[in-house]
């Protein structure tokens, strides 16, 4: 695993809309705050405690969730909906930010980023060290071909171009987002009793597909079917990377709860802006694994 993918996800703040994602992040933090804060609902579970604990098995009667459980379970969904969906917007416009950058071949530097999955590398390469495998991807591998904007005369002349495109893009695949969304709740009702591997493996198979739909414009099947090629030899590392990333923001919440154990709402604002971040340096991690897997275009640091 490349740990420098991991560092340069947390840089979320490099990109050229650089006004867009500050006002993102600032309404990252109000929806999260909102969800987490708002004087609403009924933020005590009992249905979940009783199931959990096994009390269900004894007295065998059905607990279900309170009014006020349904509100904040409905806010938590709108608030992960409207996360999903400006993840997504950055992570296009991380990927038509650097188009420009794509060459006819692959040009490898000492501070790039950039992977073949060992799968792909041939066992009568007779690789065996690190510059000639450098070689021997630069004569094997080619970026891909497919350029959103051919020319500088193919963008709008807007302020934001890439802002606008990517808008676009996700109103036209929230309908397939939907059924995608659907596709995986099905898939983790039916891997809860396989301790969740099997939805982990389709979700790193799938984990394409958006930007499959929305920046190469494929259909849902096609973008699925590309994904699952794309994402061959690769989906443990991308699941590692991401686990890591995780696993440092957790750490930091962990930390700033301990620290204000007795103020609550502080606490409550500051894990919002580590959501926030979390929020957009997934996108990102997301944004530069396609570039480096499905584009085939090394990430200039």
């Amino acid at each position: 695993m490349n740990f420098k993918i991991i560092i340069e996800s947390f840089k979320f703040y490099k990109l050229k809309s650089d006004k867009a994602i500050k006002l993102w992040l600032i309404l990252m933090i109000m929806i999260r705050a909102v969800v987490t804060m708002l004087p609403i609902g009924d933020r005590n579970f009992v249905f979940v405690s009783y199931y959990l604990s096994g009390e269900f098995l004894e007295t065998g009667n059905i607990v279900l969730p309170t009014t006020g459980n349904l509100i904040i379970i409905g806010l938590y969904c709108i608030g992960t909906f409207l996360a999903i969906c400006i993840g997504l917007i950055y992570a296009e416009i991380f990927i038509l930010e650097n188009e420009s950058q794509r060459t006819d071949r692959i040009h490898l530097g000492s501070k790039d980023i950039f992977m073949i999955p060992v799968k792909l590398v041939g066992q009568d390469a007779g690789v065996q060290d690190l510059s000639q495998l450098t070689e021997y991807v630069k004569k094997t591998f080619f970026p891909s071909d497919f350029k959103r904007f051919a020319t500088e005369h193919d963008k709008t002349k807007q302020k934001l171009p890439y802002v606008r495109t990517a808008l676009k893009d996700l109103l036209r695949f929230i309908p397939s987002m939907l059924v995608l969304i659907l596709l995986l709740l099905l898939v983790l009702l039916i891997s809860s009793t396989l301790l969740m591997i099997p939805f982990f493996v389709v979700l790193f198979i799938l984990l394409f597909t958006p930007l499959n739909y929305m920046y190469t414009q494929n259909k849902l099947v096609r973008s699925m079917e590309l994904s699952y090629s794309q994402t061959k030899g690769a989906k443990l590392t991308m699941f590692v990377s991401f686990v890591v990333q995780n696993i440092i923001l957790n750490f930091v919440v962990s930390l700033c709860e301990l620290m204000l154990v007795d103020l609550h709402y502080s606490f409550l604002i500051i894990e919002a802006v580590i959501y926030a971040i979390r929020v957009f340096s997934t996108a990102r991690l997301l944004g530069l694994f396609y570039q480096i897997l499905a584009l085939r275009q090394p990430y200039m640091v």
